[in-house]
């Protein structure tokens, strides 16, 4: 009976292994494709073309290599797994603040490109035309853009399917207005010079507006950098004064607890403060 019952228990065992370890590999094959299809659409974005077939190892390998190091050098393998955790989603991040900023230098290059259409098209120019020059004169990121827009157009797209492209690939409100514009004008024959000095006018003032509100709340994230840094920084003087407690961190479960719960209060506070400011800090 008791042969039974432990045969039992080793074969539920078993069984239960191999399912924990089949979702967790369906699950992480899924996480992969993501990261690779996402990596891979945002580096479409930069123009950057690349393959992405050996991100994920290279993530994976860096993160182990990185949790590796840190448990020889600290002997914790809570803050190293931790560490190791934040290296491997650390370069998607920078790639994502990378897509960011450059969609905001596009909108910043918007107001010139307006007010160099409205002046290409009162000279007598058609709207495929000034858009070449304007292209040729540019700089990156909206000479980029605007040229897909017209190699589009030479392979046959209409142009209004163009200018949604360009939407889709640069989603902000300011794009969104520059492209319907231009595509209500063209369909309709308006006066499309006029509405482009308007628009101009009023993304210029909208930017105005925008940077005096990120003005404002450099102070708000100047706080959050200095509240952030101020448990590590606190963290590196206690190991040179007091090593010995600081010690206790690493290798006590008791220590992890808490190494665990500043890491946990320090990503809530950049989410919440990322929330309030409604900015990256």
């Amino acid at each position: 009976m008791n042969t039974l019952a432990l045969l039992s228990a080793c074969l539920s065992i078993g069984m239960g292994v191999w399912l924990g370890q089949s979702l967790f590999f369906q699950a992480s094959q899924r996480y992969r494709r993501r990261v690779t299809e996402q990596t891979r659409a945002e580096l479409s974005d930069l123009f950057v073309f690349i393959d992405t077939t050996h991100l994920w190892p290279a993530l994976v390998c860096v993160s182990v290599g990185v949790s590796t190091l840190l448990w020889l050098v600290t002997q914790s393998v809570l803050f190293a797994v931790c560490v190791g955790g934040v290296s491997f989603i650390l370069p998607r991040i920078m790639l994502s603040r990378a897509v960011r900023k450059r969609q905001q230098r596009f909108d910043l290059q918007l107001p010139e490109l307006l007010l160099s259409l409205s002046g290409a098209l009162r000279a007598g120019a058609g709207l495929s035309v000034a858009l070449k020059h304007i292209v040729q004169d540019a700089s990156p990121p909206l000479s980029q853009e605007l040229g897909l827009v017209l190699r589009e157009q030479r392979m046959g797209v209409e142009l209004t399917q163009a200018l949604n492209n360009l939407y889709h690939r640069m989603p902000s409100e300011s794009v969104e207005l520059v492209t319907t514009m231009l595509i209500v004008a063209t369909r309709s024959g308006a006066s499309l010079a006029d509405l482009l000095e308007r628009l101009c006018t009023n993304l210029r003032a909208r930017q105005h507006l925008e940077r005096k509100v990120e003005v404002m709340t450099t102070q708000g994230k100047m706080q959050a950098w200095v509240m952030g840094a101020l448990p590590v920084v606190l963290l590196l003087v206690l190991s040179q004064v007091d090593p010995l407690s600081v010690q206790l961190l690493h290798s006590t479960s008791v220590g992890q607890a808490v190494l665990a719960t500043i890491f946990t209060l320090e990503c809530l506070g950049v989410y919440v403060l990322r929330r309030i400011l409604a900015i990256d800090v």
